[in-house]
């Protein structure tokens, strides 16, 4: 069915965004968002473009392969002067055999991250987003997609719906808001939503905003609302189990979509109507079979900028710092909402907690840490207490 059909441009789409991604987690490279929303299937992958190295392209060419569900050579000797090269052997490919996605989850450890989901669940989740967002006329997309929900949402579902999907990404507040017409959806994180009401984005009548990747906060909520954003959706899922409910507003509880079963465990419907038990990566509080809360992370992670990070392994990580003797990260909320890391640090005998030392330490941060992993505050104690080693 063409509704099942990925065409080579939104291929290239997935590519560009999996390129930056596995370049971050493989060569500690990383590119301004900016600079990824421009990448096309024009952008050259070596210099001129995405400026991968040899060894950068065998291995960003593994993660594209795998992605797709393909074997892992199937980019090897293939052209590659541009990211349409490798674009147009992929669609090839997944035209003659598509059952597996693989997609790769913010933990640290490469061989934890990996998550494959079998094809058919995918458009499963797909199609069950396309419900919700039903009657819809284009979607745009503020999200890269090449994880698992940005991928179903900014590529799948507007393929199952038949209506255009237009990436957006590097597209100013102030355009997009010229640009969003009568009936359109905008996905975005929370924290994407956040920067936009900032910009002052405007909504026409009729639009739709779906949220997913953290949670909403009702203040949010009503700055979107005040935006113009009439019909709001917040999705909730992960990378390890896809997409499980939604609601419409912050203080509600949320409901299963229609391929899940609740109330004693989580179970899934697969498209085939075998059921199998799905640990969901927080803590459900059932208010009955159909709908639930959320009480927080099973592992302790905390989502910064819509990525799952651990505060606990970050503090790890920053004692492996020869300045560093003892360390604890707690997470802080600014006044607009969102959240932020605070490094609370017990120094080495001899150093002083200066603002020399913080440069430093901050430096070793840019070049060892994800973005999302860095702390924005620095506290230098003289020994952690319970008070910092508590939850933040």
């Amino acid at each position: 069915m063409k509704s099942f059909v990925i065409p080579e441009d939104q291929v290239a789409r997935v590519i560009g965004a999996a390129l930056a991604d596995e370049a971050a987690r493989s060569f500690n490279r990383h590119f301004d968002f900016l600079t990824i929303a421009s990448w096309s299937g024009d952008t050259p992958l070596g210099e001129g473009g995405v400026a991968l190295s040899p060894d950068e392209i065998k291995i960003c060419g593994v993660r594209v392969a795998e992605f797709f569900g393909q074997p892992r050579d199937l980019l090897e000797g293939a052209a590659s002067a541009r990211i349409a090269d490798w674009a147009a052997v992929v669609a090839d490919a997944i035209g003659a055999k598509l059952e597996h996605f693989t997609f790769k989850s913010a933990a640290r450890d490469e061989r934890n991250a990996v998550c494959r989901h079998r094809a058919d669940e995918i458009f499963q989740d797909a199609a069950a987003a396309a419900n919700i967002l039903h009657g819809r006329r284009r979607l745009l997309s503020f999200v890269a997609p090449h994880s698992l929900l940005g991928f179903e949402l900014s590529i799948l579902t507007p393929n199952l719906q038949g209506i255009e999907s237009i990436d957006v990404r590097g597209m100013p507040p102030e355009q997009l808001s010229k640009s969003l017409s009568y009936g359109d959806v905008l996905v975005a994180t929370p924290t994407l939503w956040r920067y936009m009401m900032r910009e002052k984005l405007t909504a026409p009548d009729n639009t739709m905003a779906v949220a997913f990747g953290e949670s909403m906060t009702p203040e949010l909520a009503a700055q979107m609302r005040t935006a113009g954003f009439g019909v709001l959706r917040e999705l909730y899922g992960s990378t390890e189990t896809g997409l499980i409910g939604w609601r419409d507003t912050p203080g509600e509880h949320f409901v299963l979509f229609d391929h899940w079963r609740g109330g004693d465990g989580l179970k899934r419907v697969g498209p085939g109507g075998v059921e199998r038990d799905v640990d969901a990566m927080d803590f459900i509080e059932w208010r009955d079979e159909r709908s639930f809360g959320l009480g927080g992370r099973r592992d302790g992670a905390v989502q910064i900028g819509a990525v799952n990070v651990i505060p606990d392994d970050v503090a790890r990580r920053l004692c492996e710092h020869p300045l560093i003797a003892d360390c604890a990260v707690k997470v802080g909320r600014r006044g607009d909402g969102v959240d932020r890391l605070i490094a609370h640090i017990v120094l080495n005998k001899g150093r002083q907690p200066d603002d020399r030392t913080a440069r430093e330490i901050d430096a070793w941060c840019r070049t060892t840490l994800r973005q999302q992993e860095r702390p924005r505050i620095y506290h230098f104690e003289k020994s952690l207490g319970a008070k910092e080693k508590g939850a933040g």
